[in-house]
């Protein structure tokens, strides 16, 4: 029961999803994601679910905020990864709704 918002379009098994709009894993009544669908670094978690499988798919740089097709702005996402600057090993956190998670170290 994963709700995630694009930050760009994405193709996810053959269905389109523009940068802005939201999706549900296929385990919530109206979802259109696959189950257990890995999430990439261009979404933004909405729910518990969606938060723990971004955490678990491990550190990533944000890409684009963009749609590619219009230009329509598309809103900065609340949870993302972020690299401590200057640490060594590299320390990467959850902003937003992932912040109680633990670092990680890279």
């Amino acid at each position: 029961m994963s709700s995630y918002r694009f930050l760009e379009d994405h193709f996810v098994g053959g269905v389109f999803y523009q940068a802005g709009s939201t999706a549900s894993t296929a385990d919530v009544p109206g979802g259109t994601l696959p189950t257990g669908w890995v999430p990439s670094a261009n979404v933004d978690p909405l729910d518990t679910a969606a938060v723990n499988a971004f955490y678990n798919q491990g550190p990533a740089p944000l890409g684009l905020v963009r749609r590619q097709w219009q230009s329509n702005d598309v809103a900065l996402p609340v949870t993302f990864w972020q690299q401590t600057a200057g640490s060594v090993p590299a320390k990467w956190t959850l902003s937003g709704l992932g912040a109680s998670k633990p670092a990680i170290f890279e």
